[in-house]
């Protein structure tokens, strides 16, 4: 344990930083909220006033300089309507369900959608070390119609992670 290096709180003011983002995912009205805490940074996604299911990711699994680790290239974003592309989470990075998670299909978005969203926080931010939380709550069919090979399964995933990316 003497080798490794001090955990660094990164102090905040009070109240937290937050920022709100809303627009249509798969023709269904999504607000998006990060909250950045001194300890943990986090992100909702929620859909009708839904909130079912939370994961977190631990940025610590990254290495301490940071750089080492993450892809060189920034995140691109499509011309057309500034959504992600090529926006690939960083294999060192693990979510895990902390609530919910009983239906299968909400707990694999979940767990992607915060392996996602640490990967963009440790891409913008390299030294970035804070807990990601995420909770996601979708209209109960979302989540066939947002995981999958469809168009509209894709085009479903980008639109959720550019109102993430718009809030980080």
């Amino acid at each position: 344990m003497a080798d490794q290096e001090p955990y660094d709180i990164i102090p905040t003011p009070f109240p937290a930083r937050t920022k709100i983002a809303s627009g249509a995912v798969n023709g269904i009205e999504t607000t998006v909220t990060s909250i950045y805490f001194e300890d943990k940074i986090m992100i909702t996604i929620t859909q009708s006033g839904r909130l079912a299911h939370w994961a977190h990711v631990s940025l610590d699994a990254l290495s301490p300089t940071g750089s080492a680790n993450l892809p060189s290239t920034s995140i691109s974003y499509d011309d057309e309507d500034s959504t992600p592309l090529d926006l690939l989470p960083l294999s060192q990075l693990t979510a895990t369900t902390i609530l919910g998670g009983t239906i299968p299909e909400i707990d694999t978005l979940g767990q992607l959608c915060a392996t996602q969203i640490a990967s963009a926080i440790a891409t913008k931010d390299p030294r970035e070390r804070r807990m990601v939380v995420v909770g996601l709550g979708l209209e109960k069919d979302m989540a066939k119609r947002t995981i999958g090979g469809t168009q509209e399964a894709r085009e479903g995933f980008s639109e959720i992670l550019g109102l993430v990316l718009g809030v980080l």
